[in-house]
């Protein structure tokens, strides 16, 4: 990371949150999405594109297709008859290919049909779960807007009003981790344990014990993921009814409070009531059973007269089912699709979001918005002090009594 940039995601010690990784959030901002088109010709990607995640579905019915294709063109199947049954024999084979095929595009109808009403579902059920994932800017921005301090007062002083800032942000970022932990394998990884919530800043040993989490190693208690919602309201009301930080409005702090509650349920509903797993497999199913019926649907029925091994097996390349395999692709990449759209929190390092550095990225976010509130206030009041800005407005008022009376 390059000096000028490390500068712009710095912030000072004092308004950090919580610990979060600096590369880790320069990577994150600077990142491009891939572009589709390269994605699909370049090496490197190639276990991710459409190619790398449909070879083996491809593979099992190429090796199927040709057993069958050199068992045809060598009359395995009629070896067993006779000189003059032996017409006979192919005859009812190629009726047989033929019935298969007919087979076959009744079959694409069904799983077409099929795929279709499945992927679409699977894609909404992805974009109601990216679109609700929930950060921390907007409570951040309300707190700007509602906390107060009032220099010289007990409980309400510019550092009470930050300490209070970083406390209920840090307490959303809390539930945020221990609700999406239980959904991303990879935010689990990093934070698995109540020691790590301790090192990365996000819990204190007094909380823990709040928690009543007997075993740190433990990952057991993340199910109470709303409690630290709970404190964040808590702290709110004390700031409204009893130190004064919040004079009024608290409702609208604790209203985004609750959205982000609402929010992390769904995402945690999702994750616990996916779709039944007869739906899943139905699907599968249809689809292998169209694949297998394909398989004898796209046999060349024409034998080749050849002349030695390597003429037959140029007449077998040339007999390559290239429409099948097109279809093929299509179908099982749509299915793959699907897969990777089931949980937009997992494990696939191109498609999957990755909530581990989405953790530090919002402790970033919130902790540079808290810098910026407190350095604006400072720098634009010492510009324009409150008092003589009271005075200007009250010898305006004046002025106007005056010219009235």
């Amino acid at each position: 990371m390059s000096k000028e940039h490390e500068k712009h995601v710095q912030v000072e010690e004092r308004f950090k949150i919580a610990q979060y990784s600096l590369d880790v959030v320069s990577a994150e901002l600077t990142r491009k999405p891939p572009n589709p088109l390269h994605q699909l010709v370049s090496l490197r990607n190639l276990r991710y594109n459409i190619l790398g995640q449909t070879w083996y579905f491809l593979i099992i019915f190429l090796v199927i297709y040709y057993i069958l294709q050199i068992i045809y063109q060598l009359d395995v199947f009629c070896s067993h008859i006779d000189d003059e049954s032996l017409e006979s024999c192919q005859t009812w084979l190629v009726n047989m290919f033929s019935h298969w095929e007919e087979f076959e595009t009744t079959m694409t109808r069904l799983v077409t049909f099929l795929m279709g009403f499945y992927v679409s579902m699977i894609a909404r059920r992805w974009w109601d779960q990216v679109s609700k994932l929930p950060d921390t800017e907007v409570i951040c921005l309300v707190l700007g807007g509602l906390v107060w301090p009032k220099e010289g007062s007990n409980n309400a002083s510019r550092q009470d009003g930050l300490h209070f800032k970083k406390t209920v942000t840090r307490y959303v970022l809390l539930s945020w981790t221990m609700c999406l932990g239980r959904v991303s394998s990879r935010l689990r990884k990093n934070m698995m344990t109540a020691t790590d919530y301790i090192e990365k800043g996000l819990l204190t040993e007094n909380e823990a014990s709040i928690l009543k989490i007997g075993d740190l190693s433990s990952s057991a208690w993340t199910a109470q993921w709303c409690v630290p919602l709970t404190w964040a309201i808590s702290l709110v009301n004390n700031a409204f009814n009893n130190t004064g930080l919040v004079p009024k409005d608290h409702k609208d702090l604790i209203s985004p409070i609750c959205k982000f509650r609402n929010d992390l349920h769904l995402l945690a509903e999702y994750h616990s009531k996916p779709l039944p797993a007869v739906y899943k497999q139905a699907v599968w199913l249809a689809v292998w059973g169209w694949m297998a019926i394909g398989i004898w649907a796209n046999q060349e029925t024409e034998h080749e007269d050849y002349q030695g091994l390597g003429q037959f097996l140029k007449l077998l390349i040339l007999d390559f089912p290239g429409h099948g395999i097109l279809i093929y692709i299509l179908v099982f990449g749509w299915l793959r699709v699907a897969e990777i759209l089931n949980n937009p929190f997992g494990s696939n390092e191109l498609y999957d979001i990755n909530l581990a550095t989405v953790l530090d990225l919002n402790i970033w976010k919130s902790s540079l918005l808290l810098e910026n509130q407190e350095n604006f206030t400072d720098s634009n009041f010492a510009e324009y002090p409150v008092e003589k800005e009271t005075e200007k407005v009250q010898n305006s008022q004046n002025a106007c009594e005056k010219e009235t009376k």
